[in-house]
């Protein structure tokens, strides 16, 4: 089903990343731009010819990381320059994407002055290959390399999308034709992908062809269909990578239908697509909102994960590492934990220009033993809810639980007409997915944050926050209601309530929720207990006191899992100045004998085991005296955190780390102390402890020595400065 995102525009002026500086036809700007690098590799010969239009420059980003995403990113012109690299978007779609994490290059082409199609696709290509090929030297990620271009550069970068595969497009520049120049998603900003559709579909076609006539070396008229090989459109195929769209209404260089004849033609191939047309926009102008800039980085941060998905290792918290998390529901299936949480991403625009929650899609996560977690990859997008509103970014808090080997996933999302939200359901065979959308939302389900239990005698009931808790059964086909909906919380104190979360333990029923307690105050956990899921409930108290740093949410589960009671939750870890992007945290939790649960304390060290050969983090510490935390990088917060032990005295604990039965040799630091330092480890049993000489070093050096305690089993480790002062990223026994 089709579904277009549309925009609303700013005036030109109004923010800083929205109005593109005068300099040239086709979005240029003037040379002079605060790129945001860190590093710029300037005229690198791609095809080694040292000809002026085969030289590219590559931007890395400020963030420090050890290699990079990449996107191509490709001027335009109609074809007819051949040296612009310098000079187009640097100010608007680079510099989001260097904010975002990405490296950037930016290939000269030859133009079509200089030789005709397929020259200016065969010279993208060689410069795509020359990235793999290089990777390694400009700390590239081979494993996923994007285009972006604009105007004739958005042609060329939807034709690398689209061609993948095509024996003459690819041609031989640069050489390096053992690396693949196929394309891992791609941006087109208000290209011409069809030349045969320029009068948008008239009968009759009075459009003046005189740029791709140009390119292509002979006139349009009479050889309509030798001009199909220049199309984008021509060659799009089931198996093509994303492709994203962003194109002005008021375009009167290249056609709005432009954008909607890709969108429509990439979408009835099964390709992923989303297609943002922008109110007002002409050819370059009031294009670059900084809401049409993030949807581009966004879109490009959902591909990376919808291809490699991934396995990581945390064992602390916050528990997700790779994307803003929030809302978590953990489940146990197939003896594993299920994380299915809400998935925050970086807005601004929103409710009078006032950032706010933004979710568009769902993940799942899943785990053996809390510290190895997989990411299956997005489950649900709400451009694929039939019912529901595509541009709403309004995916709260979801639900999974199975019943007659059936897996129900449960969201809550905005409808396309009216008011408020409702709640839907997607099915599947497994709890990983893939996820059959129902076709509509649950009736008589108004409202936000479903939680469902299914009981021991297989009665399913299903309980939602909006005005207060609501609840009903459910029908044996788990997708209507058995029975009007009752009132939950009349009992409950006085306050904002939200995000219930229900569960069953030793034949009682905890009705959990967020709360805030105290007027203009922030959330805390709170619950209520019954004998029937359909209460009535007794409030019982607090299960976590509100954030000491004031982030505004929590919302929660609780699981048994191996024995073991478990509290997810969530914080603003990797987002401290805003706490609408928040990241999934774990803990135990505890009961009383008189069933009651034990307030929980959140922690760093979360729950998870790790080995002594991992990398510890130990900023993720048990135990603190002196030393500070700090994140290691200010432009990636997702990099992690170090341990700054700056007196003697200092130290921290790091507990719960297998030794195994063969104790390690040598001992391995991630360090930097600019003036030297000696610091102490010690293992809670072995029976001394050992101290380490740090030479002065101001950057980050691994250093190894050996390592002569015997340690052996589960143990603690203790970090201890004695002299100088170091910053310690992680630690590791080998």
């Amino acid at each position: 089903m089709k579904k277009i995102l549309i925009l609303l525009s700013c005036l030109l002026g109004a923010a800083g990343l929205q109005a593109q500086p005068a300099g040239g036809f086709g979005g240029f700007q003037m040379p002079k731009i605060d790129v945001h690098c860190s590093q710029k590799f300037a005229d690198i010969d791609y095809a080694g010819d040292d000809q002026v239009y085969h030289k590219m420059d590559i931007y890395l980003p400020r963030m420090q990381k050890e290699t990079y995403p990449v996107v191509v990113h490709i001027y335009g012109s109609a074809w007819y320059s051949n040296n612009s690299k310098g000079m187009a978007d640097l100010g608007t779609i680079v510099n989001a994407l260097l904010d975002a994490g990405y490296a950037v290059a930016t290939p000269n082409h030859r133009s079509s002055m200089d030789a005709k199609f397929p020259a200016q696709i065969h010279d993208i290509k060689g410069a795509i290959r020359f990235l793999r090929a290089h990777a390694a030297e400009y700390r590239l990620d081979p494993s996923f390399v994007a285009t972006s271009g604009f105007s004739s550069g958005g042609h060329l970068s939807s034709l690398a999308a689209t061609s993948g595969g095509v024996a003459e497009l690819e041609g031989e520049v640069g050489g390096n034709l053992s690396f693949s120049s196929r394309v891992n998603a791609a941006c087109d900003w208000s290209g011409p992908v069809d030349l045969n559709y320029m009068s948008c579909g008239a009968a009759e076609d009075t459009w003046n062809h005189a740029p791709e006539e140009a390119v292509m070396g002979f006139s349009y008229k009479g050889n309509e269909e030798r001009f199909k090989a220049l199309n984008a459109t021509t060659y799009i195929d089931p198996a093509d990578p994303p492709v994203v769209i962003f194109h002005g209404t008021v375009d009167n260089v290249v056609p709005c239908c432009q954008g909607s004849h890709f969108y429509e033609l990439l979408d009835k191939a099964g390709v992923r697509t989303e297609l943002y047309l922008v109110e007002g926009g002409g050819h370059g102008m009031n294009m670059y909102a900084e809401k049409n800039l993030r949807a581009m980085t966004n879109f490009l941060d959902k591909a990376r994960v919808e291809k490699g998905g991934g396995t990581f290792v945390t064992g602390t918290n916050p528990v997700i590492t790779n994307i803003f998390s929030a809302d978590p529901t953990a489940r146990v299936f197939e003896d594993k934990i299920y994380l299915y949480p809400s998935h925050d991403i970086p807005t601004v625009n929103w409710n009078g220009d006032q950032p706010w929650f933004c979710m568009s899609d769902y993940h799942v996560f899943s785990s053996e033993d809390l510290t190895h977690w997989t990411d299956h990859g997005i489950i649900v997008d709400q451009k694929d809810v039939p019912w529901g509103n595509p541009t709403a970014n309004s995916m709260w808090a979801p639900e999974c639980v199975q019943k007659n080997g059936k897996y129900y996933f449960y969201f809550p999302n905005a409808p396309k007409s009216g008011r408020g939200f409702a709640v839907g359901a997607a099915v599947s065979d497994k709890p990983y997915g893939p996820f059959e959308i129902q076709p509509t939302q649950l009736q008589g389900v108004m409202g936000i944050d479903p939680t469902v239990l299914v009981d021991d005698d297989g009665a399913a009931y299903i309980i939602w926050s909006g005005m207060g808790f609501s609840g009903a059964r459910l029908k044996d086909n788990m997708l209507e209601l058995d029975g009007a909906p009752v009132r939950l919380d009349g009992a409950f104190p006085a306050g904002q309530k939200e995000g219930p979360f229900i569960f069953k333990r030793a034949g009682k029923y905890y009705l959990t929720y967020p709360w805030v307690r105290e007027r203009g105050g922030t959330e805390c956990l709170a619950y209520g207990m019954s004998d029937n899921p359909l209460g009535p409930y007794e409030y019982k108290g607090i299960i976590m006191k509100e954030s000491p740093t004031g982030c505004w949410t929590n919302h929660h589960s609780i699981v048994e899992y191996k024995g073991e009671w478990y509290l997810f939750y969530h914080h603003n870890d990797f987002s401290p100045t805003f706490d609408k992007n928040r990241s999934v945290r774990v803990d135990r939790i505890g009961f009383n004998p008189d069933g009651t649960i034990i307030e929980v304390i959140p922690t760093w060290r979360g729950v998870g085991y790790l080995k002594a050969s991992d990398e510890l983090n130990i900023d993720r510490y048990s135990e603190i005296e002196g030393a500070t935390v700090d994140y290691l990088d200010e432009f990636n917060l997702f990099a992690g955190w170090k341990t700054l032990f700056a007196k003697p005295g200092d130290k921290v604990r790091f507990n719960e780390v297998d030794f195994g039965k063969k104790a390690p040799r040598k001992v391995l630091l991630r360090v930097k102390a600019p003036a030297g330092a000696v610091l102490r480890i010690s293992v809670s049993g072995a029976k001394r402890e050992m101290d380490v000489t740090l030479p002065a070093n101001g950057e980050w050096a691994v250093a190894e020595t050996p390592f002569k305690p015997k340690a052996r089993g589960m143990q603690d480790v203790t970090v201890s400065l004695l002299s100088g002062s170091a910053e310690v990223d992680w630690i590791s026994f080998r």
